[in-house]
């Protein structure tokens, strides 16, 4: 097979040119005339440190350095048989078929690297963002959007204010100032109204990230607490509050009673506290059974609420006994008196009032129950908490004796 030995000469000389080809070529030369790496590297270093005038010179040696090196490559790629050209040629394709398989696998393990991290970034169980010095998003997870309930180009630049619920502006603000007035890493709980959906109570844990001449900005994780909210509304609503009623038991009883106490006697104003009791409950439970017991003791809860103001309280006492805290009446005793008088009178007659309890798809029972309420009235410290229990439930008592359906202020007399 002919060979075009000078076609051959020409292209050996301008690949053998290239850096790449100096390796295959070295091998081949008798004559070891090119500066070593490390030398040409030493010669870096030295024209860095030089003056002006020194890296001038370096340059120009470095420059005549390189015209002899491919000069040399030149008469060597000259004197080479075909055969042996050929060869080399051959030899470097092999080289660089390799060095381009060895990048594609390389590029290969980056995309798979690149797919595992957004894999995990965009599908992780918490929210990620970051927000600039301003509070705009500049980044979100595809978790964080469905959080918010946006679509995550929707969110870009928009400012997480907008989803925070409005009573929580204020202290959203005061975290957002601090975090970024601090490197410490801060938690903040909140709740975010979602676009389109119901709020939820979210936790954010904060940190905040510098860089020299950057505005600082804030990484946050963002996970959803609202079923750890609930539970532990749950846990406080059974320690605080009656399971059947919804009223306050008797432990918030007593705290309000105690803080009713320490307000009247920094405002001077009396307090009331009534005790009721029903007088025909054990009838309806002995003949239609607990289940219409309960109707009708979650009815009386209703009308009775609806009998007192909003910073009055009303408690399930236990059993059919349910206790009325009246705050804030009148600096006279007479008027507070009256005034209690009216509200028990209001509640007496609710409570009057006919029956209508019907237990899921069983007839409806028609029930008349009434109620027998002793009020007692205090001001300041001036006796203790159960002193006052007890005297609101001798005051029922007596209503009771005196034939049910009545109300009897406790007068320190009896």
């Amino acid at each position: 097979m002919s060979v075009d030995v000078q076609q051959l000469r020409q292209s050996a000389e301008q690949n053998l040119a290239h850096d790449s080809l100096m390796a295959a070529t070295r091998r081949l030369t008798t004559t070891r005339r090119v500066i070593s790496t490390r030398r040409l590297t030493e010669t870096r270093r030295e024209a860095v440190a030089c003056p002006l005038d020194e890296v001038r010179r370096v340059t120009e040696t470095r420059r005549l350095t390189e015209m002899r090196r491919v000069s040399e490559t030149r008469r060597v790629a000259k004197s080479m048989p075909a055969d042996a050209l050929r060869h080399e040629l051959q030899v470097h394709q092999i080289e660089l078929e390799m060095q381009n398989e060895n990048l594609r696998q390389s590029q290969l393990e980056l995309e798979k690297s690149r797919d595992r991290y957004i894999d995990f970034y965009d599908f992780a169980p918490v929210g990620y963002l970051t927000l600039d010095a301003h509070g705009a998003i500049s980044e979100i997870n595809l978790t964080g959007a469905s959080l918010l309930g946006v679509e995550r180009n929707t969110l870009l630049s928009q400012y997480l204010t907008h989803y925070v619920a409005t009573e929580y502006y204020e202290r959203w603000g005061k975290h957002f100032s601090n975090m970024l007035a601090s490197d410490e890493k801060q938690v903040c709980e909140l709740a975010l109204q979602r676009k389109g959906g119901p709020r939820f109570f979210a936790q954010l844990d904060c940190l905040r990230l510098s860089k020299a001449g950057e505005p600082p900005l804030l990484r946050i994780v963002l996970t959803d607490i609202s079923e750890r909210i609930e539970n532990e509304e749950k846990i406080r609503k059974l320690a605080f509050y009656d399971a059947l009623t919804q009223l306050p038991n008797r432990r918030l009883l007593n705290d309000r009673l105690d803080q009713a106490m320490v307000a009247s006697k920094r405002s001077g104003h009396f307090v009331a506290l009534m005790f009721l009791d029903l007088d025909n409950f054990k009838p309806l439970n002995d003949r239609y059974g607990h289940g219409m017991g309960d109707l009708l003791l979650v009815e009386v809860a209703h009308r009775i609420t609806h009998c007192l103001r909003e910073m009055d309280t009303v408690a399930r006492f236990g059993g059919d006994e349910f206790v009325v805290l009246l705050s804030e009446l009148d600096t006279c005793k007479a008027e507070s008196i009256a005034q209690a008088g009216i509200v028990a009178e209001k509640i007496r007659a609710a409570l009057a009032e006919v029956y209508r309890l019907s237990l899921q798809q069983e007839t409806e029972v028609v029930h008349h129950c009434t109620s027998s309420i002793g009020v007692v009235l205090f001001i300041d410290h001036e006796t203790s908490t159960d002193d006052i229990l007890k005297w609101a439930d001798r005051a029922m008592y007596q209503a009771k004796t005196a034939g049910g359906n009545r109300i009897h202020f406790f007068r320190t007399d009896e």
